[in-house]
């Protein structure tokens, strides 16, 4: 089963990383109709329980004093929803900055990049006594305000550092992390000798 912890500020709370992405995109002259919200999170591959998640989200993962989660199986309608506007709006709907038509960006680490943070979470998780197979971090956005081609360049400009994560625009589709195979090592002989 893989699950989704999204980590946003609490009600009152400065959005650090959403003012971080208005203020690198205004340095490069995007519009100002542009509107940020973001959250960070963490997917957790497992069989793992819904309480296991939440108290793994409450106790590990986020700090309840100026933090919030939300927690969800990878694809639940709950995890597209703007932060902001009544559970249920889609990202066509009404931004709380008032302007429509809200992408939704995710921006996780390649497969193969060192995730060193959802290493040692993954960790953590053993030392609950619960088993998580993979974990991996990521960033969202839900982004208003641009056009397709202005969120194409925003997501590579400011959003992500193409040589080592990889952006997907719209909900995630994962049904498990891909955590790849042990390496092992053959070694293979060539005789030069006999070349000419």
């Amino acid at each position: 089963m893989l699950w989704e912890v999204d980590i946003h500020p609490a009600q009152g709370q400065p959005n650090r990383l959403a003012e971080e992405a208005v203020a690198e995109a205004r340095d490069l002259g995007f519009p100002s109709s542009l509107a940020v919200e973001a959250a960070r999170g963490y997917l957790i591959q497992g069989d793992l329980t819904r309480e296991q998640v939440l108290r793994i989200a409450a106790e590990l993962l986020a700090d309840g004093v100026v933090e919030r989660t939300v927690v969800a199986q990878v694809g639940d309608d709950v995890l597209t929803d703007v932060p902001g506007t009544k559970p249920g709006a889609t990202r066509e709907a009404q931004h709380p900055s008032g302007s429509r038509g809200t992408a939704l960006v995710h921006v996780l680490p390649k497969p193969g990049v060192t995730d060193p943070v959802a290493e040692s979470t993954r960790a953590a998780i053993a030392d609950f006594n619960i088993r998580a197979d993979a974990v991996r971090t990521f960033k969202k956005y839900w982004i208003a305000g641009l056009d397709e081609a202005q969120l194409q360049l925003l997501s590579a400009k400011v959003l992500a550092n193409d040589a080592i994560e990889q952006v997907i625009i719209g909900p995630l589709t994962f049904e498990h992390l891909e955590v790849g195979s042990p390496y092992r090592f053959e070694l293979v002989t060539v005789p030069l000798r006999a070349l000419d």
